[in-house]
């Protein structure tokens, strides 16, 4: 298991505070006289404590009693910090617990993308704002930039357990996000207990709803492994980057194309579906220039939101980009249209 930072310090800080104590002892001379060495002994617990007492006789106690001051210092404060955390987390836990959530993300794991992706979230989310639910076994790391955020919530606790996802009403997410614990040996194997567990969910009889599971690989050979617990959108990184980085290499500044579509912001074009029913019936029977005209003039009705046909989503999932006409003949009713757009856009309605 991965040891955090402050625990690190604590360990190195217990460990070092002994045989700093046994050279101020010895330093002094306190080895030879019992008095003389619970003198020492004091001065070295209340070095230890933060304060300063009278100052060592030599030099080398004077350097051993600084050192100790120090590795002081990192004990009580990781101390105080983990105690802090407990209760921290212990009215995170109450708070949730209290709070009903619905049609939220819940983001399970915490790893060096883990920052990026809310902040990406709550700026999607900035016309229909959701809750965004961090469950992280390990401790979270700069959870204080989001204190602002009265929609991000964290939590301590192991989401490989059915109990946890309940706790965070998971049946009602709209989506379930596994990003890989770079502090577990096998995070493609975690991410899988964690989709199991979600999917068990699923098969609550009062429940009539797909639980939507993005999950991130990192060991490819495991992508198999995830789709069968139950993911039901596997990422992985390395999967695009490779792509993006021979397309930068043929079409220069391509890379910035990406990075604008993969980046929410009000400046910057992102991808949409409109699914069936949120268009006008009128687009049924027609071709994809026909439907990329429409699309067009609906959009001229939003100055600042204009809409651009990109493709099309079969019913069966397919995804259609810029389709050849042999590839896609006509829009039928339980298609979804893929637009791009630089506002959230989930209806377009008649011209």
């Amino acid at each position: 298991m991965k040891l955090t930072r402050q625990i690190k310090v604590l360990l190195v800080s217990l460990a070092a505070a002994p045989v700093l104590g046994g050279l101020l002892l010895w330093s002094e001379g306190a080895l030879t006289s019992r008095e003389a060495a619970w003198e020492a002994l004091e001065n070295a617990v209340i070095t230890l404590m933060g304060e300063y007492p009278d100052k060592p006789s030599t030099v080398a106690g004077r350097i051993v009693q600084l050192l100790l001051l120090i590795f002081g210092t990192f004990i009580f404060g990781a101390i105080v910090g983990k105690i802090s955390s407990i209760f921290v987390t212990r009215a995170l836990v109450q708070k949730i617990a209290m709070t009903s959530f619905r049609n939220h993300i819940i983001l399970c794991n915490w790893n060096n993308k883990a920052t990026a992706i809310v902040r990406q979230l709550l700026e999607a989310n900035q016309e229909e704002p959701r809750d965004i639910v961090v469950i992280s076994a390990s401790e979270i790391p700069n959870r204080e930039d989001f204190e602002t955020e009265d929609r991000v919530y964290f939590i301590q606790a192991d989401p490989t357990h059915h109990a946890a996802l309940e706790q965070l009403q998971a049946t009602q997410a709209k989506a379930v996000i596994l990003l890989a614990d770079e502090g577990s040996e096998s995070p493609d194997e975690k991410n899988a207990l964690i989709a199991l567990a979600v999917k068990h969910l699923e098969q609550d009889p009062s429940l009539r709803k797909d639980i939507h599971v993005i999950g991130e690989l990192v060991n490819l050979d495991r992508r198999r492994h995830l789709q069968e617990a139950g993911v039901d959108e596997v990422i992985a990184a390395c999967d695009y980057s490779s792509g993006i980085i021979a397309q930068s290499a043929v079409f220069k500044n391509m890379s910035a194309v990406y990075q604008q579509l993969l980046t929410y912001s009000d400046d910057s074009n992102e991808f949409y579906f409109i699914e069936p029913g949120r268009y006008p019936s009128n687009f049924w029977g027609k071709t994809f220039i026909e439907l990329s005209h429409l699309v067009s003039q609906c959009g001229r009705q939003q100055r600042d939101n204009p809409l651009l046909l990109i493709g099309v989503r079969r019913r069966n999932g397919e995804i259609l980009l810029n389709p050849r006409s042999y590839d896609f003949d006509v829009l039928t009713q339980d298609d979804a249209l893929i637009v791009m757009a630089f506002h959230p856009t989930s209806r377009i309605n008649s011209p």
